[in-house]
């Protein structure tokens, strides 16, 4: 499967759906919650903002607490983040968290694309969203573009991440987009390829993107 090139046509096609099946006004009114609740070293407002990302985007985090906390922890030890290069550190920092059940069993998970939405919001749409829909379509993209092998390998971390979806808008050419309209346009694309395959071959969204990952690889 080739992917469709990246004109400004087609992404301002991709981004029209994404406001029509998405719609704007939910980012717009996460801004808000992010501004209204702004105090990260205090327990609330972050609890609020957790609470909801974790409702809203289903990233299945069971226990929100320690999540909590490792972003107060982080907040509390250094100054806000202000820069964008401070803010993709920062993904990487509130990630990882581990906590010990009343049982005395430790526990251990790195919630990268959850963490990644958080500061999505946190930098008002700066830094983009680790997404396995975003990583699958970026990859695909640069392989085609570059005639390289693919791997859709996760990243080990944020910055690994964003070093990739940098080298994504300069090889593509789309440095002139935001980091913002490339979010949504990489991630509206995937939701509707995979969602296409979902249909044809009557598969869940598991083995669809399984699916879609090897029609691209053949494709190159």
């Amino acid at each position: 499967m080739k992917l469709k090139k990246p004109t400004e046509e087609f992404i301002a096609e991709i981004l029209k759906l994404y406001s029509v099946e998405e719609g704007n006004e939910l980012d717009q009114n996460l801004i808000k919650l992010f501004k209204t609740f702004n105090d990260d070293k205090n327990k609330f407002n972050v609890l609020i903002k957790v609470a909801s990302l974790n409702k809203i985007y289903s990233t299945a985090i069971v226990n929100i607490n320690p999540v909590v906390d490792q972003i107060i922890k982080i907040t509390n030890s250094e100054s806000n983040p202000n820069t964008i290069t401070e803010y993709i550190v920062f993904v990487d920092k509130i990630s990882k968290v581990n906590w010990t059940n009343e049982k005395g069993k430790c526990f251990e998970r790195n919630n990268l694309s959850f963490s990644s939405k958080y500061v999505h919001f946190l930098s008002n749409f700066e830094t983009p969203i680790y997404d396995s829909y975003i990583w699958i379509i970026m990859n695909g993209y640069l392989g085609q573009k570059n005639n390289e092998k693919i791997s859709f390998e996760n990243p080990s971390n944020f910055i690994e991440f964003y070093a990739r979806f940098e080298k994504f808008k300069i090889d593509l050419g789309l440095e002139k987009f935001s980091n913002y309209d490339i979010d949504k346009f990489l991630w509206q694309y995937g939701k509707k390829l995979i969602k296409e395959i979902e249909n044809e071959m009557s598969i869940d969204l598991e083995q669809a993107k399984s699916e879609l990952k090897k029609r691209i690889k053949a494709s190159n």
